[in-house]
């Protein structure tokens, strides 16, 4: 992106995404990586993580989430340098915190301590 950026400069509309994507200032944007990681531990149970439970977890502790930026940790942390292992184990959506999801599913994760 940056030699995208180099290379053609951005619009003023573009502006207010990169600021959106890259919010530091806001409430919204101060969740970080090792908040995501101490909700996936606090919730777990045995190893097991519930999405919604980490959803729940989060809201209760910051208020509102940004969606991006919630699905955006489940994909690093299940990556190779991650803690977390994706299953095959499926759970329904709660649709309290996820707006239009809640007739989706997605599945279980496990701590790779617990493995």
């Amino acid at each position: 992106m940056t030699i995208h950026l180099a290379a053609i400069p951005v619009c003023d509309d573009q502006l207010d995404l990169l600021n959106e994507i890259t919010d530091t200032e806001t409430p919204l944007g101060s969740l970080h990586a090792q908040d995501f990681r101490d909700a996936c531990e606090a919730v777990a149970i045995n190893g097991w993580v519930n999405p919604n439970d980490v959803s729940k977890h989060l809201h209760a502790r910051f208020g509102e989430i940004k969606p991006q930026w919630y699905s955006a940790m489940w994909s690093g942390s299940c990556g190779p340098n991650g803690f977390l292992d994706k299953t095959d184990k499926p759970v329904r959506i709660d649709p309290t915190h996820s707006r239009g999801n809640g007739n989706k599913a997605t599945v279980w994760r496990r701590l790779r301590s617990h493995a």
